[in-house]
């Protein structure tokens, strides 16, 4: 039968006219399928959840018998920082219905009703919270989130682990994650790695759990090791949940492992699978032959490369105002923090005066602390040139000058910086030097600091500013190695300060200064509170006394910086002669 193509239009639910050409005697079935084709997808637009614009998270939050004001603002940065995610915060979820539910993909709890344990979930939000998970949706959960409505089987099912009557802890203590699945996507490809977190012993976990990763630790209390399961995963219906027992203070939020659980752990939530890549610092290093370093520059940065690995980069014309060194990696650990939320103006290796003729150059004006305006100091270290050096040898020579001005005048002093970044030798350390040279702009100029106790309005933590490293806050169990014994601040040529890293490396940095170079004012000055955790480390040039730089007159500080691993006083002893023999 010979049959003549011939062309109709259907009109689409979306008001759009499609144009199909068909042969003629195929109508029928084609028109049968069409038929198929739109109550399907009539169905399918009626699921919720149906979202291609990204991930809508809402955080549970409001209540907790932890400091849920301090992780909640964690958690939302935390979401906010990846471009998939779209975050809401809630700080009534015990009055969620169904119809508030459906707007969202995932549910990510920092809430419970302790010490109420015995408040009963409304049968009618019970079934909402079911649903919601039954037809798609997801819940996380996160050390005590989970820790409410004791009465609910189906809330327990959902929240996967919460406090029991066998449940205990100690005090917080360094832990191994380990026994990581590699068959689950949250947890595939995941090393061990170390946290410092409050550990639970004998979680009330739901038996239709599925364990990805074990914890090891040893109690601080009693000393008695611990040995258990930390992250869990469930399916209800067509749903997923997540929980974990880590996270019981910002500490433990801030840790890399567990970001990296809770991002993947609300992502497989919400649409079963996992697309997000695992972060630099938790990438198995593989070897190879290949040794291509090269450099990536940008309007604001330049980076430096083995193969695809970064080594470090160095960041300029930024919000910061200030140039710096972030990340510095030693092999796959990241060595430094940029803008940590305990002080803003730390942007992981960096140079800073305090005090400029009274004026402040260190920290950030609170009315300029914003991602839109930028961070502003009352004085400013303005970039006046850059010009940077790709060597064949595979050194960076980058040559700066900058002009230091209050807001809206003209400068005061002026600055000429040579910074040479040495290639890493086979096990990945390096040298940086710095050669700054100061001279006054048009007058005397004062370089000042915090006073430091003994003076007039000393302060215990006066004296600080110069060159500064603050340290990556996953980092462990601090070590200082000073070339003299105490004082708190001693002085000498050398100052090392070294840690566990997240997945358990020894890595640190030490500073040297040149004895041709330096002030006979300077002492190392640090920190190590882990509690925050805030490491931190400078020579600083000012600390016994300020500087008057009359016109005309100069000042000369340099310094070589060493990014390596475990090391010891003989050394460094070897390696400052080394530095200041060549």
């Amino acid at each position: 039968m010979n049959t003549l193509q011939k062309g109709f239009f259907i009109k689409l639910w979306n008001s759009q006219t499609v144009e199909c050409q068909v042969w003629e005697c195929e109508k029928i079935h084609l028109l049968r399928w069409l038929t198929f084709m739109f109550l399907f997808l009539s169905l399918n637009s009626c699921t919720q959840n149906v979202n291609n614009d990204g991930i809508r998270v809402l955080i549970l939050s409001g209540r907790n018998n932890h400091e849920w004001e301090k992780t909640t603002a964690v958690l939302d940065k935390m979401y906010v920082e990846i471009p998939v995610f779209k975050v809401s915060v809630t700080e009534k979820p015990d009055t969620l219905e169904y119809d508030d539910l459906v707007n969202f993909d995932v549910l990510v709890s920092n809430w419970n009703n302790w010490p109420e344990n015995d408040i009963l979930l409304d049968s009618v939000q019970e079934a909402a919270f079911l649903k919601f998970v039954e037809n798609g949706g997801g819940m996380v959960f996160f050390h005590a989130g989970a820790s409410s409505y004791y009465s609910s089987e189906i809330y327990h099912r959902l929240g996967i682990g919460r406090w029991g009557t066998q449940t205990a802890h100690g005090l917080p203590t360094r832990a191994r994650i380990t026994r990581i699945s590699q068959e689950h996507p949250i947890t595939e490809g995941i090393p061990d790695f170390f946290i410092m977190d409050e550990v639970w012993e004998k979680t009330d976990v739901h038996p239709d759990a599925e364990v990805l990763a074990g914890i090891t630790a040893l109690d601080e209390s009693d000393g008695h090791p611990i040995n258990g399961d930390a992250v869990f995963v469930n399916r209800i219906g067509k749903g997923r949940s997540f929980y974990t027992i880590l996270g019981h203070d910002e500490r433990a939020l801030f840790n890399t492992g567990f970001q990296t659980l809770m991002i993947r752990g609300t992502e497989w939530a919400a649409r079963g699978k996992v697309t997000l890549e695992l972060p630099r610092d938790l990438l198995t290093i593989r070897g190879s032959a290949e040794q291509d370093y090269h450099w990536v520059e940008t309007d604001t940065s330049l980076q430096f490369l083995l193969n695809s690995n970064m080594i470090w980069q160095y960041n300029f014309r930024n919000r910061f105002g200030k140039t710096y060194f972030h990340p510095l990696y030693l092999r796959n650990n990241r060595l430094t923090c940029e803008s940590p939320a305990d002080h803003s103006w730390h942007p992981g290796l960096w140079f800073s005066w305090k005090f400029i003729n009274g004026i402040n150059y260190w920290e950030y004006r609170n009315e300029f602390k914003t991602e839109k305006t930028g961070y502003r100091s009352e004085g400013i270290t303005a970039l006046d040139r850059l010009d940077i050096r790709r060597n064949p040898d595979f050194s960076t020579g980058i040559d700066l000058e900058f002009l230091y001005h209050p807001e809206g005048m003209d400068p005061v002093l002026r600055e000429t910086r040579n910074i040479l970044i040495h290639c890493p030798d086979s096990l990945g350390q390096y040298y940086i030097d710095y050669q700054h040279t100061f001279s006054a702009a048009f007058g005397d100029v004062i370089l000042d600091r915090t006073p430091i106790l003994g003076e007039p309005g000393g302060q215990s933590w006066g004296g600080y500013g110069g060159l500064t490293v603050r340290f990556n806050q996953d980092f462990t169990e601090a070590v200082c190695i000073p070339p003299v014994k105490p004082p708190d601040f001693p002085k000498g040529p050398w100052f090392y300060m070294g840690f566990n890293s997240l997945t358990g490396e020894q890595v640190g940095i030490s500073m040297f200064q040149h004895p041709d170079h330096t002030t006979p004012y300077t002492r190392w000055y640090y920190a190590t509170d882990p509690s925050i955790p805030f490491f931190f480390f400078t020579p600083a040039a000012i600390y016994d006394k300020n500087i008057t730089l009359e016109k005309g007159e100069s000042l000369t500080l340099k310094y070589r910086v060493w990014i390596t691993g475990e090391t010891s006083g003989e050394k460094l002893d070897a390696m400052y002669d080394h530095y200041i023999r060549n």
